[in-house]
C-alpha cells in the first residue's frame, strides 16, 4: 500500500473517532437533560398526588375514594399508575406489585418495560399519605433510540463526505509527486546509462560524443521537466504577473523554436502571465508537432486554436481530457503534466480549454478567453 494511503486511513480513523466521539457526549448530554426533566415531571406529578389528597382528608371517605379514583384513572390513560393510602384506608390503588420498591426512587421492569417508580410517604397533619408513583419510560425510551439512530445517520454522512474529501484532496497533493517520479526518471536514466557507458572506456571518439550529447540531451529535458514543474507551482499557488503581452511577438519567438508550424494571428495583445501563456502556447505546440506531421496556431479576439492532421484520439480519452479528469496511466503530452498544467494555467485566466478530435478534421486544442480578455482580471490572479 502506498504511502498517502497509509496516510489518508490513518487521518480517516482519527476523523471516525473525533465525529462519532462528539455526536456520542452530545447524545450523553441531551439524554441526561431529558431525564432531570422527566424525574422532575414525575416527581411533580406524585406531588400534586399527595397534595390533592392532603386536601381531601378532612373529607368523607367515600368522597375522598371517589375524588382519589378519577385522579388515578386519568393517570391510568397517561401510562401512569398510583396507589395512594391515607393512613389505612387505600383511597385508590392501581399499582402493580412487580413494581413495589423499598426505595424513594428507582427504575424497575414489567413485562418487559421499563418504569420510572416513586414511592414516598408523608404526614399531613395527623394523617400519614402514602404515595405510590409509577410512570412508564417506554416513550422516553423510543425517543432517545430514535435520536441515536439518527445521530448514526449523521455520522455515516459526516463520514462519508469527509473521507470523498479528504481522499480526493491527498490523492491530487500526491498526484505531482507520482508525475515527478515518474518523469525525472527517464533522464535520469538516460543520464546514469551513457556515463556508465563512457566509464568503460576503449570507445571512440565518436562514440563518446555520442554518449556526450545523450546525457546533455537527458540533462535538457530534466531542465525542462523541472521548469515546467515550478510553473506548475506557481499556478497553484496564484503567484501571477498580470500583464499586456505581444501576442505576434510571442508566436514569432515560438516559431523560431518550430518552424514548421503555421500561424494565423488576428489579435495584436493579450491580458495574461507572459510566462504561463508561454508555456500554455509551447506544451500545446509541442503536443501538436509530436502527434501530426502539419501543425496550425489560430490567434483571434475568441481564443487559441492550435491544430494538427495527426491520428485522432480516441473518444473515451477525449471525454476524459475534456472533463478534467485524471489521465490515468494515458501520457497526455510530451511529459504525463503536460495537459494537466496546460488546464491549469487556462483556469488560472479564465479562460476554458477544450480539445476536438475527428478522423476527416484533426486535433485541435480550443483554449477560449474569457473575461481576462477584455481587460478585466480573473479573481484568483494578482500583481506581484
Amino acid at each position: 500500500m502506498q504511502i498517502w494511503k497509509k496516510n489518508f486511513l490513518l487521518i480517516y480513523v482519527l476523523f471516525l473517532f473525533v465525529i462519532y466521539g462528539g455526536l456520542l457526549i452530545l447524545d450523553c448530554y441531551i439524554s441526561q437533560n431529558e431525564w432531570k426533566q422527566w424525574m422532575d415531571h414525575a416527581r411533580s406529578s406524585e406531588k400534586s398526588l399527595f397534595y390533592l389528597a392532603a386536601g381531601l382528608k378532612d373529607e368523607e371517605i367515600s368522597r375522598i375514594s371517589m375524588n382519589m379514583k378519577e385522579a388515578a384513572e386519568k393517570y391510568q390513560e397517561s401510562g401512569i399508575q398510583v396507589r395512594i393510602r391515607i393512613n389505612s384506608y387505600v383511597a385508590a390503588d392501581y399499582f402493580p406489585k412487580e413494581l413495589e420498591s423499598g426505595q424513594a426512587v428507582k427504575i424497575r421492569k414489567k413485562d418487559g418495560e421499563s418504569f420510572l417508580v416513586i414511592g414516598e410517604e408523608k404526614s399531613a397533619g395527623e394523617d400519614i399519605i402514602e404515595v405510590n408513583y409509577a410512570e412508564n419510560l417506554a416513550e422516553l425510551s423510543q425517543f432517545q433510540k430514535r435520536r441515536m439512530w439518527i445521530f448514526c445517520a449523521l455520522g455515516a454522512a459526516l463520514s462519508a463526505g469527509i473521507g470523498i474529501f479528504l481522499y480526493c484532496m491527498m490523492r491530487r497533493i500526491n498526484r505531482p509527486v507520482n508525475q515527478i517520479a515518474h518523469e525525472l526518471r527517464t533522464p535520469l536514466t538516460g543520464i546514469r546509462g551513457y556515463a556508465e557507458y563512457l566509464m568503460l572506456g576503449k570507445l571512440t571518439q565518436e562514440d563518446c560524443f555520442f554518449a556526450a550529447r545523450q546525457i546533455v540531451d537527458s540533462a535538457k529535458n530534466l531542465e525542462d521537466i523541472t521548469e515546467k514543474l515550478l510553473i506548475m507551482g506557481n499556478v497553484r499557488e496564484g503567484a501571477l504577473q498580470i500583464g499586456r503581452l505581444d501576442v505576434r511577438r510571442l508566436l514569432s519567438e515560438l516559431k523560431n523554436q518550430y518552424p514548421d508550424v503555421e500561424t494565423d494571428c488576428k489579435l495584436d495583445y493579450l491580458n495574461g502571465d507572459v510566462t504561463l501563456v508561454r508555456c500554455l502556447l509551447e506544451n500545446l505546440i509541442s503536443n501538436a508537432v509530436s502527434a501530426g506531421s502539419e501543425v496550425k496556431v489560430t490567434v483571434d479576439e475568441k481564443r487559441i486554436r492550435v491544430w494538427n492532421d495527426g491520428e485522432p484520439m480516441n473518444e473515451k480519452l477525449l471525454k476524459t481530457i475534456n472533463k478534467g479528469q485524471e489521465l490515468a496511466g494515458i501520457r497526455g503530452g510530451k511529459h504525463g503534466y503536460g495537459i494537466g498544467v496546460c488546464r491549469e494555467i487556462a483556469l488560472v485566466h479564465g479562460w476554458k480549454l477544450r480539445y476536438e478530435s475527428a478522423k476527416e478534421e484533426g486535433t485541435a486544442a480550443i483554449c477560449e478567453f474569457g473575461q481576462m480578455q477584455s481587460g478585466s482580471l480573473n479573481c484568483r490572479s494578482f500583481m506581484i
